[in-house]
């Protein structure tokens, strides 16, 4: 196992290579999920097959999300683990459904009273040490 690596006080995901187009995009502000050509289902997390229907890497694409979706899940964290995500607490996370038809697990912006299962969201953008990471808000 890798070693946690910090900057700013933020933890910075470790590299894994069937994800490097994902971490590649966010650095541009895109948010992108792999799709497979065989069976049409989205792929997530990335894979180098497609865990649907076994199709093999030749049948993966990298497509563009619209960043919106509905909150699946979430859970709000009232004391951060590291002196940076205390910095922000209580913090929302969850599963965000999105409307390509995966899961992504992500921060949620806003009250905790306000939200609910089902609410919409649309992505925006956050710089976090060295990454660039998807976060969700209430669609208006």
């Amino acid at each position: 196992m890798s070693e946690i690596h910090y900057v700013d006080g933020w933890p910075q995901p470790y590299a894994q290579l069937d994800a490097e187009p994902y971490w590649a995009a966010l650095k541009k502000e895109r948010l992108t999920y792999q799709h497979c050509n065989g069976c049409q289902l989205a792929v997530w997390p990335a894979h180098s097959y497609c865990p649907h229907c076994g199709a093999d890497k030749a049948q993966l694409e990298w497509r563009e999300s619209a960043g919106r979706g509905t909150v699946y899940s979430f859970s709000t964290v009232m004391r951060g683990p590291t002196k940076a995500w205390a910095s922000i607490a209580p913090y929302t996370v969850g599963f965000i459904e999105m409307a390509e038809g995966y899961y992504l697990f992500s921060q949620i912006n806003g009250r905790p009273g306000d939200m609910r299962i089902g609410q919409s969201v649309q992505v925006r953008y956050l710089q976090r040490g060295e990454q660039v990471l998807p976060v969700f808000d209430a669609a208006g």
